[in-house]
């Protein structure tokens, strides 16, 4: 049974992700259907915008490394797929964004940066915890960070693995606004709403301009594999993570 479960607003696709039970921390085979059902939405005529948000009290607690240490050994491999879904949603033509509600760490806070436009309620709580867990950023974070937040604030998110909630996370510039809890998806809505009024050729083409702009990401991704193998190599990091 699947984890993203899609529902439609008027011309906008809302991908939530829904294992509540886990925070909604994504196995590979959801990052697989992430990615899948992101192109099933880009590729809809019917589509005009692309949300993303998490059930519950969580946006996304980021990979589910218990699940992958139950894997057969083979970071590469891994990491491929959980990469594959990060270029999917940097490579998606039309508008995405964000609905940051409750816990978004890890990977889950940088599929949130990946989003073109993110909005957090007041008591989200981002942070990227890799460090913590002896491991290096993934998901495409060592470019998003930079791009959003600057490289001196990017270097203090990550070697701290610093938590930050609700007001704070408009102040860092990791969101668009923070608003009350309740209000979350319905103001993403709005704005995807207004968003879909807009020419689609001339949004998405915009969309394109800025993110050429901004090209390091997919250059982001390929080094980010070479450093988590890197550091899965470390045998300090605990054999909890023995089978990633």
């Amino acid at each position: 049974m699947g984890v993203i479960e899609r529902s439609n607003h008027e011309a906008t696709a809302v991908l939530a992700i829904n294992r509540v039970e886990k925070k909604n921390a994504l196995r590979l085979e959801d990052f697989d259907e992430l990615a899948d059902a992101l192109v099933v939405a880009d590729h809809d005529d019917s589509v005009r915008v692309i949300v993303l948000t998490g059930t519950a009290d969580s946006f996304s607690a980021g990979a589910d490394l218990k699940a992958l240490a139950s894997y057969e050994r083979n970071p590469l491999g891994h990491l491929a797929r959980i990469h594959h879904c990060a270029r999917t949603l940097a490579t998606v033509a039309k508008p995405t964004i964000a609905a940051v509600n409750g816990v978004a760490v890890g990977a889950g806070l940088n599929l949130a940066l990946a989003c073109d436009l993110a909005i957090a309620g007041r008591s989200t709580m981002v942070s990227e915890i890799f460090l913590d867990r002896g491991l290096t950023l993934d998901y495409g974070g060592s470019a998003l960070l930079v791009q959003r937040i600057g490289l001196h604030r990017a270097k203090e998110l990550a070697f701290f693995a610093s938590r930050l909630v609700g007001e704070e996370l408009l102040t860092w510039g990791l969101v668009n606004a923070v608003v009350d809890d309740d209000q979350v998806l319905p103001t993403v809505l709005e704005w995807a709403d207004r968003l879909s009024e807009r020419s689609p050729t001339a949004l998405a083409l915009t969309k394109s301009l800025l993110n050429r702009a901004a090209a390091s990401l997919t250059q982001a991704i390929d080094l980010e594999v070479i450093a988590q193998v890197a550091a899965l190599s470390d045998p300090s990091i605990g054999s909890t993570l023995t089978n990633f």
